[in-house]
Parts: structure tokens; sequence; C-alpha cells
């Protein structure tokens, strides 16, 4: 009876172990397949006729792309650099948006300062002729305490700047500028 129980044991704890390592194995396959699908979709970046428009998007990609990594320092960096390229592409309302996000503590302060930002610099790249790509506006209904909050991005893929990790997914696209 002894040995019968410690054989069923011992099976019990190789079939975990088998199965353990096939579920890890299938999850890294999954993870590879999911990076290469995102390397088959990789974003197009916009291309504006006028080159300082181009360095203010590709600053706001920045800073964007900050908030999503929840990275303080590259957002502080991203938002410097913002405010500096709207500066002199003559942006001053939206330059004024954007030093708001200069001033802000933490990257908490900086996400409740996108929305207008966002909103405002849509609306000028609305007007700035586009060369190639696509700029999508982006959209989460909960962000800012349930008012929603717009952002900017290159691709359809919502990546969302509000949450970070914790709601990556949560939004749509509202339209796309072309």
């Amino acid at each position: 009876m002894k040995n019968y129980v410690m054989g069923l044991a011992l099976a019990s704890m190789v079939y975990t172990a088998v199965g353990c390592t096939n579920a890890t194995d299938k999850t890294a396959e999954n993870k590879q397949v999911d990076a290469t699908e995102e390397s088959a979709e990789q974003s197009i970046n916009p291309k504006f006729a006028d080159a300082k428009v181009n360095e203010v998007y590709q600053h706001y990609i920045h800073l964007k792309t900050a908030l999503v990594n929840n990275d303080a320092k590259e957002a502080d960096m991203g938002a410097k650099m913002l405010e500096k390229a709207l500066t002199d592409a003559g942006m001053k309302t939206e330059a004024a948006l954007a030093s708001q996000l200069t001033k802000a503590a933490d990257v908490k302060s900086k996400r409740e300062k996108l929305n207008p930002l966002s909103i405002a610099l849509a609306e000028t790249l609305k007007k700035a002729k586009i060369e190639s790509g696509v700029v999508y506006k982006q959209f989460c209904p909960m962000a800012n305490d349930g008012k929603g909050g717009y952002w900017l991005a290159s691709e359809s893929k919502i990546n969302n700047p509000y949450y970070g990790a914790s709601m990556l997914k949560c939004g749509s696209v509202e339209e796309e500028i072309k």
C-alpha cells in the first residue's frame, strides 16, 4: 500500500512537471507569435509637409509612449521637448498646454493634463498637410474620472496612456486624421 501511494505521488509530480513545462512552452510560443504580429503591424509614423509639425508630432508620441509605459523620467523629457517644439512651431495655445504637462510633478498629474493638449493638437494636425501615414485620434471613456480622454497615435492599436499597464487596451479609435 505504501508503495502504491508513493508511486501515485511520484506519477502526480511527473504529470504536473510535464504539464507545467508544456504550458510554459506554449506561453513562450504565444509570446513569440504576438511579437511577430506586432512587428508585422509596426506603425508607420505620419509624415507632415512641414518639418516643424513633424517634430511636434514625434515629441508628442514620445510623451504619450512614456505615459503608456508609466515612465516618469521619459515623460518629463518628452513634455519638455514637446513644449519647445510647439514654441518653435509658433503653436502658442498648444505650447501653453504642454507647459502644464512640463510643470506636472508626476505621471498621474501629466496624464490629467494630456486630454486638452491632445484635443488641441488634433485640431492643429487636421489643418496640416499629411504627406503619408495616418494619425489616429483615440478615446478612453474611463479616463479623467469617467469624463473620458483623447490621445493621438500612429497606429490603430490601442495603448492607453491614461492607465498604462492596468488598462492598456481600454479605448477605441474615434477618428483618422489623413
